[in-house]
């Protein structure tokens, strides 16, 4: 499994969770390589979910987390779990990973709002 699709995965659970409100680490993946950085993913989330919703609410503008689409919040978590705690791809490349999960499966104009907002979080 590439690591793109290894973070879509994490994505997907993250979504669940959010959607759920639920913070367990439960996962099944069949790839050694993918599942080790999925669950690194995930016990991040875990651990610093207050942490990573607060970084969120301190760079929210005109919004609050709450008001935002639950894909775009959790494909922001994904990436401030990447650029924060796992560290272990550029800044560059964790963002335009996030622009094309929100390409995929967010709205037309969330692909903008979170290249600008994830920009905003790395200056």
């Amino acid at each position: 499994m590439k690591r793109s699709e290894a973070r879509e995965e994490a994505f997907k659970i993250i979504y669940s969770k959010i959607f759920n409100n639920s913070i367990d680490n439960e996962i099944e993946i069949d790839d050694k390589d993918a599942l080790e950085f999925v669950t690194n993913i995930l016990k991040s989330f875990a651990t610093n979910y207050n942490e990573i919703n607060q970084t969120i609410s301190n760079n929210l503008k005109g919004y609050t987390i709450e008001r935002l689409n639950k894909i775009d919040l959790s494909i922001i978590v994904l990436a401030i779990i990447e650029l924060n705690y796992i560290k272990e791809n550029p800044k560059e490349v964790i963002i335009n990973e996030a622009v094309e999960l929100a390409k995929k499966y967010s709205t037309e104009k969330s692909p903008k709002f979170i290249n600008g907002f994830l920009a905003g979080i790395v200056k």
